[in-house]
């Protein structure tokens, strides 16, 4: 190492400036240094030689060795992927009808399992959810349990978790304490709903089957994975989602004659007419506009990543092209 002490302290200097780690050190903040200490080639070289050496004798990975460094970058462009489709369902979430209509029913709940899909939860992940699992904290949602993941609001965007969780959640409660169709649409054309805040917190899951005639199950049953799959896909491709009736169980009887039928509420039919779907066309326009007119910070920084790392593996592998995965 002692040929290498020069190089080696100028980044442990510079390390110590940018209040980073410099053993271990990244593949980033690598390229981060060599961007801001100019130099020729092989002075650069013979940096990430001094730097590797110092990590390959304490045992740790050299950050500037080409693997590392393309699997660095093959990280940044997949994260950024995976955040802008996190960001889409954000704001497709946001756009869903949730009042003046039964089909807001379906808007309130799909904007939910949007917002979960977009905080990075699995399908499956989803259907488990329990209600208990889920609170607010000041404007943010938090899920806890083995999840914990804080889901903050977009200012830019005009996400607001919280707003879209307050919807969903008292219909589960109301639901659950009036299982009626017909208050429940009433609610629903009001967009009010009754203070539920003193009661106990029951166990029950989020994602809920909702029928054709906008009834909920009881008692109830959690979506699958795979239902759940379906109407966040449907959402993301701008379709509208299928919601077909699930089968009504038939009460058995004691064979008694002084016996009534229980009073059954009309069914209100739900009608998914053109403006549901197109509600969801509007929030995935909405999406795109905002995403590509928003000057995001995030994304420049992972520009700006990708850039360093790419001229970084230019450096160490000469015949590296510029459109190297």
């Amino acid at each position: 190492m002692s040929g290498y002490r020069y190089q080696w302290s100028l980044f442990v200097d510079w390390c110590a400036a940018a209040d980073v780690e410099a053993l271990p050190a990244s593949p980033i903040t690598l390229a981060q240094f060599l961007d801001e200490n100019p130099a020729g080639d092989a002075v650069q070289l013979r940096r990430v030689s001094a730097i590797n050496r110092a990590h390959l004798d304490a045992g740790q990975p050299a950050p500037g060795g080409v693997t590392s460094i393309r699997i660095a970058l093959d990280s940044a462009r997949s994260e950024r992927t995976i955040r802008r489709a996190e960001q889409d369902q954000m704001m497709i979430a946001a756009g869903l009808p949730t009042s003046g209509s039964t089909a807001a029913l379906f808007g309130r709940r799909d904007a939910v399992l949007l917002m979960l899909a977009g905080a990075g939860l699995s399908h499956k992940a989803i259907a488990k959810v329990d209600r208990t699992e889920i609170t607010t904290d000041g404007d943010a949602v938090w899920i806890g349990s083995r999840h914990r993941i804080r889901i903050a609001p977009n200012d830019s965007t005009g996400f607001e978790p919280v707003t879209i969780w307050d919807r969903w959640h008292p219909v589960l409660q109301f639901s659950e304490r009036y299982p009626s169709t017909t208050l429940l649409a009433e609610h629903l054309q009001r967009n009010t709903f009754p203070d539920m805040t003193g009661l106990p917190l029951r166990s029950g899951p989020v994602a809920v089957p909702i029928d054709r005639w906008g009834h909920l199950p009881l008692p109830v049953t959690a979506m699958t994975a795979a239902e759940v799959g379906a109407v966040i896909a449907r959402h993301r491709t701008g379709a509208s989602p299928l919601h077909t009736p699930r089968r009504l169980l038939a009460r058995p009887t004691d064979g008694g004659t002084d016996r009534r039928d229980p009073i059954v509420p009309e069914p209100v039919p739900l009608e998914l007419d053109s403006g549901y779907y197109r509600s969801g066309v509007e929030a995935r326009r909405r999406a795109h506009t905002a995403l590509a007119d928003v000057p995001d910070m995030v994304d420049d920084v992972e520009d700006r990543i990708e850039q360093l790392l790419q001229r970084t593996l230019q450096l160490l592998d000469p015949s590296t092209n510029g459109d190297s995965t």
